[in-house]
């Protein structure tokens, strides 16, 4: 688990695993998409084009999909800001295609472009995207596997307070020190915040510096007589400075419970580990990236337009059924299937649907491909040379 890979010197802004991989699987998606369209004497700014309406898109399908998945669970009832907050984590795959292939099928109908052959142009670089963006989720500690034998070599353990480790407690699959575990009252515990476990000492102080400029403010404004809305939004920070102060609370509790300076406290997290899982974010990624090689090939050997992203359909929905099945992450909650799993099995029938109608046309029976538009190629002199 890497979730911050590095931070930029001077302005402290942390550089995050899973941005990082999210935005180099665009980077190089969207370059061998161009590269492809070039070779078959398509557009290529067309192609850059719909990699960025993909892009945004498809961020706003995963988070959409994501929230409506976990409404109750998590966001009923939190407000705006935990909906759209996407730093907290909670994207979905399935979400950000569908976003992602209605605003692409949208910018190709406004641009009069053959959909088919776009479609199988961009579809290699998806997978790749994808593949590349899962090491971004193993790095993050997210779409964990299910418990496997610790025999097996390639078996991981996340850090402690890590997503799964979270998990795993919950479910007794796995136990900690009781160091790092608070309890409020019988039959309420949490575990310690790794955040606050390895807070710096001016880090630790912040949180009643705040409360007790939040509280001044708030007093100075009932003084004035100020009018109820800023009364109220100065309450809302005294009310989110006093919880912030009461997570340093629980870990001064802890220590003094335990006598434990916060070195030890740190030695103690750093040694609690998850149970062995299956690495499976890198099972999908090596799934994704051979994937997109298979379709790229298959790409300039096809016969008709629109077999590659009809092979997408078949392939990639057995690929992530079968990853469902050895993650632990997602509840079974459709019929009793994963939500993916459930679309997986949607968008295979939809699939061999399509594909079926697709070699019923005879081959290459399908528009010419959108020419570049004059002025982008090299000038000729007037004897028609470069």
């Amino acid at each position: 688990m890497w979730p911050t890979v590095f931070e930029i010197p001077f302005f402290n802004l942390p550089i995050r695993g899973y941005g990082l991989m999210l935005m180099i699987g665009f980077l190089g998606g969207t370059w061998w998409a161009a590269q492809r369209a070039a070779r078959v004497k398509a557009d290529p700014d067309l192609v850059i084009n719909l990699g960025f309406v993909a892009l945004i898109a498809s961020v706003i399908g995963a988070r959409v999909f994501y929230v409506l998945h976990y409404w109750d669970a998590q966001f009923a009832g939190r407000g705006l800001w935990a909906i759209i907050n996407i730093t907290a984590g909670g994207m979905e795959f399935y979400g950000g295609f569908i976003g992602a292939f209605i605003a692409v099928l949208g910018y190709l109908a406004i641009k009069k472009a053959p959909f088919r052959l776009y479609l199988d142009i961009i579809t290699p670089s998806l997978m790749f995207g994808m593949g590349v963006t899962r090491i971004g989720c193993f790095l993050n500690g997210c779409c964990w596997g299910a418990v496997c034998s610790p025999e097996i070599p390639w078996a991981v353990r996340f850090p402690y307070a890590s997503p799964a480790a979270y998990r795993q407690w919950e479910d007794r699959v796995v136990t900690y020190p009781a160091e790092l575990i608070t309890v409020y009252f019988p039959g309420n515990a949490s575990l310690l915040s790794r955040d606050d476990i390895y807070a710096s000492p001016e880090q630790r102080s912040r949180p009643e510096q705040a409360y007790r400029k939040a509280v001044t403010a708030l007093e100075q404004a009932r003084k004035q007589q100020a009018d109820a809305k800023t009364i109220d939004r100065l309450r809302k920070k005294v009310q989110a400075a006093q919880k912030a102060q009461a997570e340093y609370a629980s870990l001064a509790r802890q220590e003094w419970q335990y006598a434990l300076e916060p070195s030890e406290l740190q030695a103690v997290a750093g040694q609690a580990r998850t149970h062995t899982v299956h690495p499976v974010q890198l099972y999908a990624s090596i799934n994704g990236l051979l994937l997109a090689i298979l379709l790229s090939t298959v790409f300039y050997r096809r016969k008709h337009h629109g077999v590659v992203v009809g092979l997408f359909f078949l392939l990639y929905p057995i690929m992530r059924f079968i990853e469902e099945i050895i993650r632990s992450d997602n509840p079974h909650d459709v019929i009793g299937l994963t939500i993916s799993q459930f679309v997986s099995v949607t968008i295979f029938v939809g699939g061999v649907i399509y594909l079926i109608a697709i070699y019923r046309l005879p081959a290459n029976s399908v528009p010419a491909p959108v020419p570049v538009p004059a002025g982008r190629d090299d000038k000729r002199d007037k004897s028609g040379k470069r």
